[in-house]
C-alpha cells in the first residue's frame, strides 16, 4: 500500500461522497453496514433492567456495542468496498486519474468513520434516552478510544482486503475476526468469570482495549481492571486506560505492516 502524496482534503471528501452514495445504492453492503448495528441495538431492550457484572445489562453491553459496531461500519464496510473495487478494476482505473493513493484510501476511510461516527451518536441517545443511561464522564476519553479503533480496524482492513481473493469471498474473510471480538472482547459479558489466562489473552484482541476505553469514559470507572470497576476522576481515567492504548498501539504498527505487506490495487491472479 503506497501513497505518493498527501492526502488533498477536497479530493478526498469528494471520493468519500460517491463511496456513501454507492453504499446506498448496494443494498446487500448497506445492511451489512448500518442494518446490523440496528439489529444489535433493539437486542438491547430485552436486557434492560436484568444484571450483568453488577451493572444494567442493556447499559454493559451498550457501551460495548459502541466499540463494537466498528465491526460493521469500518472492518467488514472496507474489505467489501476495497476488495470489490479491486476486482472490478475500479481502484487501478482510480490510480490512473488525477486522484493520490492517500486521496482514494483516504476518502473510503472517511465514508465509513463518517457512518460509524453517526452510529455512535445514535447509540448514545439511545443509552441514555430509552435505557437509563448517563452522558460520557469523559467524552475526549470517548472519543480517543474510538477513533483508535476506528484506525486499527481500518488498517486490518486493507490488510484482510488483499488476502480475500474476490468480493464474494468477502463475508467469510471477515469472520474469524469478528467472532474472535464478539466473542473474546467482553462486548457480550464481563470477562473477569474467565480463566486468568484467558482473560489475559482476551486482553489482546483488536477489539478488547477499544471497549475498556469505551466503558471507563463512559461510567466513569476503571474497566481495565474487569473485576472491581473503582471510580476514577479525568486524570485517573486517563491514567486506566493508558495499558489499553498500549495495546491499541501495538494493534496499529500491525496493522500498518500487514496492509503493507498484503494490501493490493489489482486483480489477484490465479
Amino acid at each position: 500500500m503506497t501513497t505518493t502524496r498527501p492526502i488533498a482534503g477536497g479530493a478526498a471528501l469528494r471520493v468519500a461522497r460517491l463511496d456513501l452514495t454507492l453504499l446506498w445504492r448496494n443494498r446487500t453492503a448497506l445492511f451489512t453496514a448500518a442494518g446490523l448495528p440496528v439489529l444489535f441495538a433493539a437486542l438491547l431492550f430485552p436486557a434492560h433492567g436484568k444484571k450483568a457484572g453488577g451493572m444494567d445489562a442493556a447499559l454493559l453491553q451498550g457501551t460495548g456495542h459502541l466499540g463494537f459496531f466498528l465491526l460493521f461500519a469500518v472492518f467488514m464496510n472496507l474489505v467489501n468496498v476495497f476488495t470489490a473495487r479491486r476486482e472490478d478494476l475500479t481502484l487501478k482505473r482510480l490510480r490512473g486519474t488525477a486522484l493520490a493513493d492517500a486521496d482514494i484510501i483516504g476518502g473510503g476511510v472517511l465514508a465509513a468513520a463518517a457512518m460509524y461516527a453517526v452510529q455512535v451518536l445514535a447509540l448514545l441517545v439511545l443509552l441514555g434516552a430509552a435505557l437509563g443511561g448517563r452522558f460520557p464522564a469523559d467524552p475526549l476519553l470517548l472519543a480517543a478510544g474510538l477513533a483508535g479503533g476506528a484506525a486499527v480496524f481500518a488498517l486490518l482492513a486493507f490488510a484482510v482486503s488483499g488476502l480475500t481473493p474476490n468480493a464474494e469471498l468477502a463475508q467469510l474473510t471477515v469472520l474469524p475476526i469478528m467472532f474472535a471480538c464478539m466473542a473474546g472482547a467482553g462486548v457480550m459479558f464481563p470477562l473477569d468469570g474467565l480463566p486468568a489466562a484467558l482473560e489475559e489473552a482476551c486482553r489482546w484482541l483488536p477489539l478488547s482495549p477499544v471497549v475498556e476505553i469505551t466503558r471507563t469514559a463512559y461510567f466513569g470507572r476503571d474497566f481495565h481492571d474487569h473485576a472491581v470497576h473503582a471510580p476514577v476522576g479525568f486524570v485517573g481515567g486517563w491514567a486506566a486506560c493508558l495499558p489499553s492504548f498500549a495495546v491499541l498501539a501495538v494493534w496499529l504498527g500491525l496493522g500498518r505492516a500487514m496492509a503493507g505487506r498484503w494490501f493490493r490495487w489489482e486483480p489477484r491472479r490465479a
